[in-house]
């Protein structure tokens, strides 16, 4: 299950403009908090065209329950603001809602591939079934096959690149891959697997082998820090240097013996 993003992440993932359009803002159907909601999913709509949060987390935003979130998400969308797609896996169970701001700056983008980080309430998987306008999707997607035994849906992969870089991904990828046919053991979610562990052990294996490949280089460190000498040294030092008085030196006098 993926946890709600916290505050902090919250301002780093959204837009940092919010947006109404001038038919959502001087409609005479949707309450002045719908309006507010709208502007809501605009701001968070802003990376990938879609937001992905929950009714609780959109509620909290507004200072409402997740029900009431809901009720405005559903107006909102029975007047064509918003569109909404439900995605569910081959079991039919519940992967990820999507709420497409109905606009054209965010529906001319035809890919939208950023993953869910607000799994849905149990509340929100049963409200879908009761919604009977047509500016819904609910359609199905499949796990892809990553090397010989590694499965991801798209949207898994996306967050995992997001998250890691993809050739982070891809190592953790391989990682498991080889744990798996070594081991011979399978895991219900490899994504999950990948989150909860393996991303940790190839950061622990490339430390050891970076470790390893600077064993035996020796570091030569210099030290600039003013060093002290006693009185003596500079005395010493400068026993053998002629006087700036004397006029003569030895070339002069060997001149003066020939």
């Amino acid at each position: 299950m993926i946890e709600n993003m916290n505050t902090e992440n919250e301002y780093h993932s959204t837009g940092y403009f919010s947006i109404i359009p001038a038919n959502v803002l001087y409609s005479k159907t949707l309450k002045p908090n719908e309006k507010l909601l709208y502007a809501i999913i605009t701001s968070l709509s802003n990376k990938e065209g879609y937001c992905y949060a929950s009714n609780k987390y959109l509620g909290d935003r507004l200072e409402v329950d997740h029900k009431t979130a809901s009720r405005w998400i559903s107006n909102l969308a029975k007047n064509n603001y918003l569109v909404l797609d439900y995605i569910y896996n081959d079991n039919k169970e519940f992967l990820q809602r999507r709420i497409y701001p109905n606009v054209t700056p965010y529906l001319s983008n035809n890919h939208y591939p950023h993953p869910p980080k607000n799994h849905e309430t149990s509340d929100e998987k049963i409200e879908v079934n009761n919604i009977n306008y047509n500016n819904i999707n609910i359609h199905t997607e499949t796990k892809k096959k990553f090397l010989s035994n590694i499965y991801l849906y798209d949207f898994e992969y996306q967050e995992l690149t997001n998250k890691y870089g993809e050739t982070k991904t891809n190592k953790c990828i391989e990682f498991l891959s080889l744990y798996k046919a070594s081991k011979g053991v399978e895991y219900e979610s490899d994504y999950a697997t990948i989150l909860r562990w393996v991303a940790d052990a190839v950061d622990e294996k490339e430390k050891r082998q970076e470790k390893a490949n600077n064993k035996g280089k020796k570091s030569t460190k210099c030290n600039f820090e003013q060093r002290e000498y006693p009185p003596e040294f500079f005395e010493s030092l400068y026993d053998n240097i002629p006087s700036p008085n004397s006029t003569n030196t030895e070339e002069d006098e060997m001149d003066l013996d020939m």
